[in-house]
């Protein structure tokens, strides 16, 4: 488990295309200690966590779930959206479209 966890710390770093240095400042943690995490070194504790999933804007549970299902999840709530917004008309869809950014923005203010 304590693998899983560091690649999958490196592999969302790398996705957002951050060096160690970049993230560790990010996270408030030093780039000795990403970088032990990320090797599977160190076990981050969870203060540690919440620091690099809130970098990550992810939450913390993904760090012990499959990936696969996790997108899963998001194919279906896309999917579900989709069929739900093919009955709808333009105008509707528009207005939908404008409440959700407001909304995200909102929540990414937060």
């Amino acid at each position: 488990m304590r693998n899983d966890i560091s690649q999958r710390i490196k592999s969302l770093r790398r996705a957002i295309k951050l060096t160690q240095s970049q993230f560790a400042e990010l996270v408030d943690l030093s780039e000795d200690s990403i970088g032990k995490i990320e090797r599977g070194v160190t076990i981050p504790t969870i203060d540690t966590l919440c620091k690099i999933s809130d970098g990550l804007k992810i939450p913390v549970s993904e760090f012990f779930g499959e990936e696969e299902p996790i997108k899963k999840n998001r194919n279906k709530a896309l999917s579900d959206l989709m069929k739900y917004l093919n009955s709808k008309t333009s105008d509707d869809i528009k207005l939908i479209h404008e409440i959700a950014v407001k909304v995200l923005e909102r929540n990414a203010k937060g």
